[in-house]
């Protein structure tokens, strides 16, 4: 039922065996970190298991082996019924693509049990390759996605989805689909790219009314009363996931406080010493923070909350989430600050550039005529949505990453993957 969806391995490609583990615990760190040297914080290791250790959804890891049985390639998997899991919601092709492109009056419930593929936690799903394999990458990741559609065919899924594939991820797997229409422009991820020796060369780099309103914005937070000490997560977690949980519930993840608690022991117990957790109090009292992970030469922006009453008028958001995690990325000689989804207009007004992320969803087969539909009929519609809302950074006629003609090599690739 899936396995059809993907192109068969082309003659002559690389034998390897496939391998299912439970759990990635399994799996040699050095193994791990070979396949994976070249991808970003969430498809580490460490992160993994972090995400493991924390979701009630059943965990697998599709590992491809060369015959003499190192590891090659490999690909996480999460088995999904329905049943309450904190977060999944904008992991799961469902609530992540089909309910915008069937309307509202779609239901989950033919969609369930889904298998979810990569990323289940950072919004970027990248393919774990070994770098000794460049020369057969295409027939490798093939073989991994061949093999997550029969890993959904013998679990007896009703759908299956590849989420957040990184615009240079999404052009790979793009060639193996032949369903294009399967491919769906999931939403940008942001990044400043940390091009200055120091801050005020950031500064510099924006319009001049941009330039006013951050001198303004930090002038205003300095002058809060409010004070700033880094920490890392193991010695405030507790102390910061009520927060977390306000600011979750704000942009529409139902996460309860010990549920986000649970989340981030686990990522102490793994990423205790890439952490960074930028604390914001008054009179002692925490009134704000922002949780960030160093990784590889990237600052990862990956959680923040906020006592909104004890931080009004403060600007505490554009500093906690902004201007000081870019100093700490400045600081310790770190080349990109990655600040993820959403707030799009906030992040590129300040410098960070959009880079589109690609979800595979394949439908159950009750739905698929109508989904071909309904996504023939929209064509580039939402890349132009994109190029709308942000002239300057979604140039879908070209730039290849915004449109699925650019992605299969039918448009001037203007930009180079990341």
């Amino acid at each position: 039922m899936f396995q059809q969806l993907f192109r068969p391995s082309q003659p002559g490609a690389p034998s390897l065996s496939e391998e299912l583990a439970d759990s990635l615990r399994k799996v040699e760190p050095s193994e791990w970190d070979r396949i994976s040297e070249r991808c970003g914080l969430y498809l580490s290791y460490r992160f993994l298991l972090s995400v493991e250790e924390s979701t009630s959804t059943l965990c697998s890891y599709l590992l491809l082996r060369d015959p003499e049985g190192a590891l090659v390639a490999g690909l996480p998997m999460y088995s999904w019924d329905g049943s309450r899991d904190p977060g999944l919601d904008h992991y799961e092709p469902f609530a992540a693509g089909a309910r915008w492109v069937l309307g509202r009056r779609a239901r989950p419930e033919p969609w369930l049990p889904t298998l979810v593929v990569g990323t289940r936690s950072g919004y970027s799903t990248e393919f774990a390759v070994s770098p000794a394999w460049d020369k057969a990458r295409a027939a490798v990741v093939v073989q991994l996605l061949r093999g997550a559609a029969q890993r959904a065919e013998s679990l007896g899924a009703a759908s299956l989805g590849v989420m957040w594939l990184t615009s240079a991820a999404a052009r790979e797997a793009v060639s193996c689909l032949n369903r294009p229409e399967y491919l769906l422009l999931a939403g940008p991820n942001c990044t400043i790219e940390v091009e200055w020796d120091s801050f005020e060369g950031y500064l510099a780099q924006l319009s001049w009314s941009r330039r006013r309103s951050a001198r303004r914005e930090q002038a205003r937070f300095q002058q809060s009363g409010l004070q700033v000490m880094v920490s890392d997560l193991r010695s405030c977690l507790e102390e910061i996931a009520p927060l977390a949980a306000r600011l979750q519930t704000k942009y529409g993840h139902a996460m309860r406080p010990h549920e986000i608690g649970e989340q981030l022991q686990a990522q102490a117990r793994h990423l205790n010493s890439e952490s960074r957790v930028i604390l914001c109090r008054r009179r002692g009292r925490l009134a704000g923070f922002s949780l960030l992970f160093s990784w590889r030469g990237s600052l990862y922006g990956r959680l923040a909350g906020f006592d909104y009453p004890a931080t009004a008028g403060t600007d505490a958001y554009f500093n906690l989430a902004f201007y000081l995690p870019l100093q700490m990325a400045l600081d310790e000689d770190l080349s990109r600050l990655r600040l993820g989804m959403a707030t799009w207009k906030a992040k590129t007004l300040r410098g960070a550039r959009l880079d589109p992320a690609w979800t595979i969803a394949c439908p159950p087969p009750s739905v698929r005529g109508a989904w071909t539909r309904v996504t023939r009929a929209q064509g580039d519609g939402p890349s132009q949505w994109w190029a709308e809302q942000f002239p300057r950074q979604a140039d879908w006629e070209g730039d290849w990453r915004w449109t699925r003609a650019g992605l299969a090599g039918n448009a001037p690739a203007t930009i180079r993957p990341q």
